[in-house]
């Protein structure tokens, strides 16, 4: 029996290593978990993208703590881009509100775990100029005010006020702001309508009535 518990253990913990352990490009083992802008990873995450080149990416040097060790070698040294078979985080951005008081800020975006879908991080994109007058986007925190367009569905994004954009920026959903909004929307529309409606009739009476007087005249 004491032989078949130790088999067990050991399969189990070749199972949690392997759902663990992931290789880069390069061949380094990441270093799980590693704690980065004071958020525990354990997986690979698109933090600081615009370092990466937009590639997900792991620590391979942690210290005591576990704080991932910060370099100016830059990839290779104590990161490296994570393999295509490594688990990554899930990203989701969305354009910034009206209210953000930063006009600088583009996204904000929100890292969620890839197992569980548990919040991980939240920060935002911003454009930065370079000293040869070019833009670039950084990530930075997010200030109070800045809140993103929640994204409800598939091609559905709440645009604030109870508002939902779906299908060519048309409001879908059945909130009273929506209902509101398709009742305004429906009535502009039945009002044009009638405008142009009464201006054919017009225009139509008009040319009869000038038809009439060139054949009387004739």
């Amino acid at each position: 029996e004491k032989m078949v518990f130790l088999v067990f253990l050991y399969i189990l913990v070749k199972l949690v290593m392997s759902d663990r352990s992931c290789k880069t490009p390069a061949d380094k083992l990441c270093v799980f978990p590693f704690r980065y802008h004071s958020i525990e990873y354990t997986s690979c995450t698109w933090r600081d993208g615009h370092k990466t080149q937009g590639v997900p990416w792991c620590s391979l040097q942690v210290t005591d703590d576990g704080d991932h060790v910060n370099s100016k070698d830059g990839r290779g040294s104590t990161w490296d881009y994570c393999s295509g078979d490594c688990l990554t985080t899930h990203l989701e951005c969305s354009p910034v509100t009206q209210e953000c008081s930063n006009s600088s800020i583009l996204q904000r975006c929100v890292e969620t775990d890839g197992r569980t879908g548990g919040h991980v991080a939240t920060w935002c994109v911003a454009v930065r100029d370079k000293r040869n007058g070019e833009e670039k986007t950084v990530h930075v925190e997010c200030p109070q005010d800045c809140h993103g367009h929640r994204v409800l569905a598939d091609g559905v994004t709440d645009l604030g006020f109870g508002l939902e954009e779906g299908f060519l920026g048309l409001c879908v959903g059945s909130s009273p702001e929506c209902i509101i909004f398709a009742a305004v929307s429906f009535l502009l529309i039945l009002l044009i309508l009638t405008l142009v409606t009464i201006f054919v009739t017009i225009f139509c009476i008009w040319r009869n009535t000038n038809q009439g007087q060139e054949k009387k005249k004739m």
